[in-house]
């Protein structure tokens, strides 16, 4: 064999070697990285004979305490999430007062609000979900009252409470009833008016002259009907003219009386109206001078508007035509109330059995015939029943005696010879019509 021939075999021989030693080695390492895969596996995820337990499977745990002591010792601080929690936790708070969550399992901002057991009058909360809610109360909540609030997670694995004490910061003053409003206002209208003389007889020609503190002692004559805004919105005197800003209206001239309508004096109450009396009483107040009752120093001319026809002679009894007996329609469900019956009804006695009810908020709802009202009533007799609550008048609300009597009077004296009360029997809404005698 010659020599190149030699050193080429020797060359392939070790080819062979080298890609031999590479094979073999290639393989040593796929056995070991294959070993390594199945250590991590088997180390990454063991098997054990008890369950895997994971956070989130805690809340399933049969008491809370379990799931407590899974999550502050069993399950690793990088697994485990912040306690949920209310701030702030307790205390007495006396406005709106904000509650945020912390804390908890997800999303924090998804928290679900609720009170817990009977809200008191006036609590609420500003939201249902969210990080955080307002906690709202009001001059209708008990001084004192107790509440708890709840925030839940999101996916309700757990919940947190605050316990507050309520104590409003403003004074809360006691609602006045209809009869001290009236009282208040009939002060307020003998205080600014002295009667001096009354002429009485038809209230066509009735007449009272009236001296007015508020206009300087100006002398004034006051006739049924007569309405302030309308009747001193023109005067050119501008101390009388300051009399139209009162919305006050001269009902009736009686005896020894004079009976005006007007709004409560109290700027809460404006919208509650109340029939009062000014009495003559001259020995109070100074005389008015006569030379100064006219601007020329003259009497000026008398405003007393005479009806255009001769009156009646009160001494003769005129025949009254009109129906005397009361007749109901049950087709209808209207009763036409006859002259007996229509005079005979006494407002006072029925003010006696109603009362004023209120919402929760404290504003007005109507009257409520009384339990205690007798059955041979005539509102009972009428188809009235105890626990109703009158609503509205010809769709007018009422929410005292005060405005069943304005309301009435008004609409009777303005020619109305149909009345439809609104009410509410046992919660369910209704109405009943009733036809008085046209007006002589």
């Amino acid at each position: 064999m010659k020599g190149p021939q030699l050193a080429l075999l020797i060359w392939l021989a070790n080819v062979v070697v080298l890609a031999g030693g590479a094979f073999a080695g290639y393989h040593f390492y796929q056995e070991i990285q294959s070993d390594r895969d199945a250590v991590y596996a088997k180390v990454s995820e063991p098997k054990t004979k008890e369950k895997r337990v994971t956070w989130q499977e805690t809340v399933d745990a049969a008491t809370t305490a379990d799931h407590t002591f899974y999550r502050d010792v069993m399950v690793s601080p990088r697994s485990r999430p912040d306690i949920l929690s209310v701030s702030p936790a307790s205390g007495a708070f006396e406005k709106e007062t904000s509650l945020t969550a912390n804390g908890g399992v997800g999303d924090s901002s998804k928290c679900t609000w609720t009170i817990q057991g009977t809200a008191p009058a006036g609590v609420s909360l500003s939201a249902k979900t969210g990080h955080s809610v307002n906690l709202k109360f009001s001059k209708a909540t008990p001084q004192g009252s107790t509440v708890t609030v709840r925030a839940t997670a999101g996916d309700n694995s757990e919940y947190a409470e605050g316990t507050y004490t309520l104590n409003f910061s403003e004074r809360v003053d006691p609602a006045p009833t209809d009869a001290e409003l009236q009282a208040e206002l009939q002060k307020w209208v003998n205080q600014q008016f002295v009667c001096l003389r009354l002429f009485y007889g038809p209230q066509s020609i009735a007449s009272a002259i009236v001296i007015s503190n508020e206009a300087g002692k100006a002398t004034l004559l006051f006739r049924p009907g007569l309405k302030f805004k309308e009747e001193y919105a023109e005067s050119l005197d501008a101390k009388v003219k300051k009399l139209a800003q009162y919305d006050l209206k001269v009902v009736s001239i009686e005896l020894d009386h004079v009976v005006l309508n007007g709004p409560s004096r109290n700027p809460k109450y404006k919208d509650k109206y109340f029939d009062v009396t000014l009495a003559p009483d001259p020995k109070a107040f100074e005389k008015p001078d006569v030379s100064k009752l006219g601007k020329s120093g003259k009497i000026g001319e008398s405003k007393i508007k005479l009806p255009d026809t001769t009156p009646p002679d009160p001494n003769i009894e005129v025949e009254d035509t009109r129906p005397k007996e009361s007749v109901y329609d049950a087709t209808s469900d209207t009763w036409t109330l006859g002259t007996d019956d229509y005079k005979n009804v006494n407002v006072d006695d029925l003010a006696r059995y109603a009362k004023v009810v209120h919402d929760r908020e404290g504003n007005p709802l109507g009257i409520q015939i009384s339990d205690d009202i007798p059955d041979d009533n005539s509102v009972i007799a009428r188809g009235g029943r105890k626990g109703d609550i009158i609503k509205a008048i010809n769709g007018q609300k009422v929410a005292s005696m005060s405005d069943v009597r304005r309301i009435v009077r008004t609409e009777y004296n303005n020619g109305t010879e149909e009345f439809v009360v609104t009410f509410e029997r046992d919660g369910v809404p209704g109405t009943k019509i009733f036809k008085v005698p046209k007006k002589k």
